[in-house]
């Protein structure tokens, strides 16, 4: 059980526009899970049930052993996004955002933050509207791992990026399952779920089929 990252237990949605229907999995630490399936099947919905404080659903949620309703906070220090869809200020620098959000963060490190810019050539000067979307997703892992994150929520993170953009960041994250963190991944590339991940899933009308692994996987 000390090894279960996340777990759906009979999870129904209750809002959202988009409802899940009884979804279930549990995901272990040390591997990179991606879901699949078409577009509206409520993939990121997924995702929303667990970013979001107000339970709309039923079942249980459980992230790191302890059920997400009730806990709300305490998951998000541990739970970092991916996504164009996070928020950030934009006419700030990538260090100016770190130095103001990070306050939200217990244990927000600073120093980690900067030392993974570095590493993924992406200067915490440049203001965030003037970053590529590459430079983007990379000043989001750098923010997520800065706050210690234990599961990776990571939304199209990849979509339309060049071979080398992927390369560095799969590096990136086998590094951190390595650490007894998880991943989840949204795509629609069968040749990046085939090659960077362990299991995959599809999701089709808010119902999520079971995790296999990822070489086996045909949709």
């Amino acid at each position: 059980m000390d090894n279960i990252a996340l777990e759906f237990k009979d999870v129904t949605g209750k809002g959202f526009g988009f409802k899940l229907k009884n979804v279930s999995m549990t995901l272990e630490n040390g591997y990179i899970y991606a879901v699949t399936g078409k577009n509206g099947a409520g993939k990121t919905t997924l995702f929303n049930y667990i970013l979001t404080e107000k339970k709309r659903y039923t079942g249980s949620i459980k992230l790191s052993g302890y059920e997400l309703a009730g806990n709300h906070a305490k998951a998000m220090e541990i739970t970092g996004l991916v996504s164009e869809d996070n928020v950030f200020f934009e006419n700030r620098t990538g260090k100016q955002n770190a130095d103001i959000l990070g306050l939200v963060y217990d244990d927000f490190d600073v120093e980690l933050f900067n030392e993974c810019m570095k590493k993924m050539n992406v200067s915490t000067a440049t203001t965030l509207w003037r970053m590529s979307r590459g430079e983007r997703m990379k000043f989001q892992l750098a923010f997520a791992i800065a706050h210690h994150s234990r599961l990776y929520l990571l939304d199209e993170a990849t979509a339309g990026m060049d071979a080398v953009f992927k390369i560095e960041l799969f590096d990136m994250l086998r590094e951190l399952i390595a650490q007894e963190c998880c991943v989840i991944m949204i795509t629609h590339d069968m040749t990046e779920i085939m090659k960077n991940t362990d299991y995959v899933a599809v999701m089709e009308g808010g119902r999520l089929g079971k995790f296999s692994e990822s070489i086996e996987c045909t949709v």
